[in-house]
């Protein structure tokens, strides 16, 4: 078991606030859909990975073992709204939108940062069964914005899309600045927010 007592409360605050935006419990029933809107895609487009959901449910459990009181997390108006939209798209099943908020945009370049930190910050404080769990989650996700890039079939609408999408995803960002700097230097979180598009990009041109 990992010893927190030996990480600072400001910083412990920071990792449960951050974790939550990859199980957001306390705004779950909001989005409880979710789970049939994504069955139904794995019915509608080949290959539209099952085990995808799978794993996330997994990444829930590990979040909320983690961090019991995870439920308390209130996360920033803009991250609502964007899962909201996101919803939208499942519930009007237009899988390019699907593929570029989620895959390339949430997973690609929010969760990736995020992940990043968590594992930083976890290995820092000699959080071993906590590094060892995101490290397991990094893999998941990296495997999930591969899927995506497959499923990819308009390259043109899908950089426009990740372009229109990242300020929205960069506002939920800034709306954490409090906490999440409290993991390292907010400078530093938006030149890697801002080279993971670049390379989702450069991907879809290559």
């Amino acid at each position: 078991m990992d010893d927190w007592s030996k990480v600072p409360l400001e910083v412990r605050d920071a990792l449960r606030y951050l974790s939550a935006h990859f199980y957001p419990k306390r705004y779950m029933n909001r989005w409880k859909q979710i789970r049939q809107y994504s069955l139904l895609m794995v019915e509608k487009v080949k290959d539209y990975s099952p085990n995808q959901f799978k794993e996330e449910l997994e990444h829930f459990e590990f979040f909320d073992k983690q961090f019991p009181d995870i439920h308390e997390v209130e996360l920033p108006t803009s991250y609502i709204t964007f899962f909201d939209e996101l919803m939208e798209e499942f519930r009007e099943g237009n899988l390019m939108k699907i593929v570029t908020r989620f895959h390339l945009v949430t997973e690609g370049i929010l969760a990736t940062v995020g992940l990043s930190l968590l594992k930083r910050t976890g290995e820092k404080y000699n959080l071993k069964e906590f590094s060892e769990g995101i490290k397991r989650i990094i893999e998941d996700e990296a495997r999930h914005v591969a899927f995506g890039y497959k499923l990819v079939y308009d390259k043109e609408y899908a950089i426009k899309r990740i372009n229109s999408l990242y300020p929205h995803a960069i506002q939920i960002v800034i709306d954490g600045k409090e906490k999440l700097s409290r993991l390292a230097p907010f400078e530093e979180i938006l030149a890697e927010m801002e080279k993971l598009k670049e390379m989702r990009v450069k991907k879809l041109l290559s």
